[in-house]
């Protein structure tokens, strides 16, 4: 398991039946790109989901359409590049980039895939007014520092007076509401 993850996991425990099983040779056929390992470990664990109802990541799976799908690769793509008023593809020098979360404020993180190592991709968080901000980690060490130093970071998760943080998985937040639950008591 890749450290950073086994950090999060420390901080902040996967909770029952989270994770997404991923055929990722699939994914390197469909997409043309092979993930880094810290995501595809986050993914094994979390899945596709919300941290706090505030942050969300996708998964690269564009397979369900309905209404309680996950957020997907594509669509973060999509939404982040619409910020700035473009789709993917219309700026050569933002072709190489993948949206893997967005959080409340509609700020979005990327990677910029241009290297050929998936594991040497850097982390950018597009402002939701256009600019971008480099973070010096991948996208788990991202995760880390957004729950041990939220002030210090460009994108938020909201919290309660006392911080706890949970991330509940797609299907597990579908369940909860289909049963008239609040998943998200531990933010009031």
């Amino acid at each position: 398991m890749h450290p950073s993850v086994a950090k999060l996991i420390e901080l902040m425990p996967p909770r029952p039946g989270a994770g997404d099983a991923i055929d990722w040779d699939h994914v390197a056929e469909h997409t043309g790109k092979r993930f880094p390992s810290d995501y595809r470990d986050f993914v094994a664990h979390y899945g596709a989901g919300s941290l706090n109802n505030s942050f969300w990541v996708g998964i690269p799976i564009d397979d369900d359409p309905g209404p309680w799908a996950p957020s997907t690769l594509t669509s973060l793509t999509d939404h982040g590049f619409g910020l700035l008023r473009l789709k993917p593809g219309d700026d050569p020098d933002l072709t190489e980039r993948i949206s893997w979360a967005t959080d409340s404020s509609a700020n979005h993180a990327f990677w910029d895939t241009a290297d050929p190592d998936p594991d040497s991709w850097p982390v950018l968080v597009l402002a939701r007014y256009g600019d971008w901000f480099p973070y010096n980690g991948g996208m788990a060490d991202f995760l880390v520092d957004l729950i041990t130093n939220p002030d210090e970071m460009r994108m938020g998760v909201m919290a309660a007076e006392e911080p706890v943080f949970s991330f509940i998985h797609w299907r597990e937040e579908q369940r909860l509401r289909e049963a008239g639950e609040d998943p998200w008591t531990h933010l009031d």
